[in-house]
């Protein structure tokens, strides 16, 4: 047991051991292989959040916005933040907590005049997350002429020339108003169908006669009827649901467009993208999940009170997100797990034919150098983690989804290119002894 321990864990440092693997078996390579996996998640993870606090206390700019939002010294333009079971209530001063737009600095001229400083935007918009999205439903050619044409004009023609259009959906960034008209037409263009969606239809009509769902309800199934029958469906624009939500606007308009410097603050959770000032591009989602209810700037604290406790909140919510975080990197550590695989193999084939090119013949076969270099590979591990860590506090956020990776590839390239240097130069000095004895 001691002389396997040496073997798997000083393997990395020392030839001879490194050697051993040619008479091991192959469940070394794969237990080192399950090993690099956690490291390089590791290094994904850790990469991502520990680097944040540092980020943004580097950010002087960005703060000074989200102070002038939240810990405004003019209580007048301060936006109140309070959170209540994980969610978030805001205000402005003098007001009631809101369920709607409070900010927007990218629309409204009085509120950019206040809040967008520093080149950044603000965004405050309280409204659920499934509120309903008005659109405007149209199609463009894909021949390169960028031809518009509306969808009622798409469905005229026939099915040959419809291939020429893609389907495409514009938020126009406004609340969709179910009134009683708009749910009349939908309602009259449902009845005219059959199957499933004239049945659900009919269902919710039972359920809201029998005091099951609200009218708000009965409008909402009705649209999504409509929505759905009448359109193709949207899974390029909502990932959670089957007809436009308002949130998005933000995402489709703004954010999916690369857009830089802003602060999104929504009643769920707040975005951001910022620039630090060593330049490093910073973007991140947080949620108040973790974090305790009450007001984020409690009444009456002095402006260091109120900026600290901004600070506070905003590292909270990054922090909040960890195991979000974590699921994704998980699923992506899962995902590369093949090219994982085929570096090995690609380090093992070309530390072999180096080896076969200089007439070494120690290594009898490529199994054999596979297992050399599996003894290599769960410290390329740990140097692609802990790498992982210390670059992220010098790099911008998207670099941090490459980082593992490639240096684990370079750290298993390098030690098994050491690997093939020392065992060709020791093979060629053990032949050069047996030729001098012969001829002695």
């Amino acid at each position: 047991m001691k002389k396997w321990l040496e073997f798997f864990f000083l393997g990395f440092f020392s030839h001879e051991r490194a050697k051993e693997g040619t008479k091991r078996g192959y469940t070394n390579v794969f237990l080192g292989f399950l090993l690099a996996l956690l490291f390089i998640f590791t290094g994904f993870i850790g990469g991502y959040t520990l680097s944040f606090g540092v980020h943004y206390g580097n950010s002087p700019e960005f703060k000074d916005v989200a102070y002038t939002l939240l810990a405004n010294d003019d209580e007048a333009k301060r936006i109140y933040a309070r959170i209540e079971n994980g969610e978030m209530k805001l205000g402005k001063h003098g007001g009631d907590y809101t369920v709607g737009l409070i900010v927007n600095t990218l629309d409204n001229e009085a509120d950019k005049q206040i809040y967008a400083k520093n080149g950044y935007n603000v965004v405050v918009d309280t409204r659920p997350a499934d509120t309903l999205a008005e659109v405007e439903v149209y199609c463009i050619s894909n021949d390169g002429k960028e031809t518009t044409i509306s969808y009622e004009e798409y469905l005229s023609l026939s099915e040959v020339a419809r291939l020429n259009f893609d389907y495409k959906l514009r938020y126009t960034g406004k609340e969709l108003v179910l009134d009683d008209k708009a749910v009349a037409e939908y309602r009259a263009y449902v009845e005219g169908l059959g199957g499933d969606v004239r049945a659900k239809s009919d269902k919710a009509a039972l359920d809201l006669s029998a005091g099951e769902i609200t009218q708000d309800e009965y409008n909402r199934v009705i649209y999504e009827a409509y929505f759905t029958s009448y359109y193709p469906e949207i899974g390029a624009y909502e990932s959670t649901s089957k007809v436009p939500l308002l949130r998005n606007y933000y995402y489709h308009e703004y954010i999916s467009k690369n857009i830089s410097n802003y602060l999104f603050i929504f009643d769920d959770y707040i975005t951001a993208s910022f620039k630090t000032a060593s330049g490093i591009d910073v973007s991140f989602y947080g949620f108040y999940s973790e974090l305790g209810d009450g007001a984020v700037v409690r009444e009456g604290a002095s402006s260091a009170e109120a900026r600290a406790s901004v600070d506070g909140f905003i590292t909270g919510s990054f922090g909040a997100n960890w195991f979000l975080n974590a699921y994704a990197y998980l699923v992506n550590t899962v995902s590369i797990a093949p090219f994982i695989a085929l570096m090995i193999l690609v380090a093992t084939l070309l530390g072999y034919s180096v080896m076969k090119l200089k007439g070494v013949e120690s290594i009898a076969s490529l199994g054999e150098m596979l297992k050399v270099v599996g003894s290599f590979v769960w410290f390329s591990g740990a140097v692609s983690a802990l790498g992982s860590v210390a670059i992220s506090f010098f790099v911008s956020r998207g670099l941090i989804n490459a980082l593992p990776p490639v240096l684990f590839f370079v750290t298993l390239l390098a030690r098994s290119i050491v690997f093939t240097v020392i065992e060709s130069r020791r093979y060629r000095e053990q032949a050069e002894q047996k030729t001098e004895s012969t001829e002695v």
